[in-house]
């Protein structure tokens, strides 16, 4: 009899609320709330995504970049590991996305441990990543395969998000080939709490891609030289004006 592999569970809540809300009506108030309340950079993503070509979602989680970036590009293919998580990618996905499984990393082939935290005696639906500083708190694993983004041989990519929890710079060093030969914009979470360097050091490692570096304040795009560490990142974890979310545009 086959094992079947294990996966985060759906709360009471959540099985309710899934099963009796439409997908459409759910996804609908999904992005209207992202749109409203959530990161700045998905309301200037028509400025940086450029049209005619195809985009990345590299943890995609429910789909609220996937569906925002099909509608500027041709196609979104969006990667998420997370068993659970895939699954509500997958209710409502864009006619012009494709779902993948597997954890992206500079490992080819391989599989690797999926750390999904817990708070309060629930997975969290955020979060999960295969950083194994992830570890530290109480989480649950879930072995998945993984691959490099270049490995896929994808063209025509013009724009790439990665949100990986800290795993960000992997997953960078897996598609080095895709970034040298497309020079998509690259939209990419960094944060001192998830790598556990200073964010100057992430910073510093993007320049091997020839680019230059923008973040998001009060819905303006500004140079990376207008960022300062401490007013901007360290001082302000998790609160307004907190910037953990960086945009790359090649030179």
């Amino acid at each position: 009899m086959d094992t079947i592999p294990w996966a985060p569970r759906f709360t009471w809540e959540e099985r309710f609320k899934y099963g009796v809300i439409p997908a459409r009506l759910y996804l609908w108030r999904l992005l209207r709330k992202h749109w409203r309340k959530g990161e700045a950079e998905l309301r200037v993503l028509p400025q940086i995504v450029p049209p005619g070509r195809a985009a990345i979602d590299v943890g995609a989680n429910k789909g609220v970049y996937t569906h925002y970036l099909s509608r500027l590009a041709t196609h979104v293919h969006a990667f998420e590991p997370n068993p659970k998580m895939h699954m509500l990618l997958c209710r409502t996905l864009p006619r012009n996305a494709t779902a993948y499984t597997c954890a992206l990393s500079d490992d080819n082939d391989g599989t690797a441990e999926l750390i999904v935290p817990v708070y309060g005696g629930v997975f969290s639906n955020v979060g999960a990543s295969l950083n194994p500083r992830m570890k530290n708190r109480n989480h649950g694993t879930v072995s998945v395969p993984t691959r490099t983004l270049d490995s896929f041989n994808f063209t025509n990519v013009g724009f790439l998000k990665i949100d990986v929890e800290g795993f960000e710079k992997t997953v960078l060093r897996g598609a080095a080939g895709l970034i040298a030969r497309e020079r998509p914009v690259i939209l990419v979470e960094m944060e001192e709490g998830h790598t556990g360097e200073p964010i100057e050091e992430s910073h510093a490692f993007m320049a091997q891609f020839d680019m230059d570096g923008f973040f998001v304040r009060e819905g303006k795009l500004l140079p990376l030289s207008a960022f300062d560490p401490e007013t901007d990142h360290r001082q302000k974890v998790r609160k307004p004006g907190y910037v953990n979310n960086f945009i790359f545009k090649p030179r």
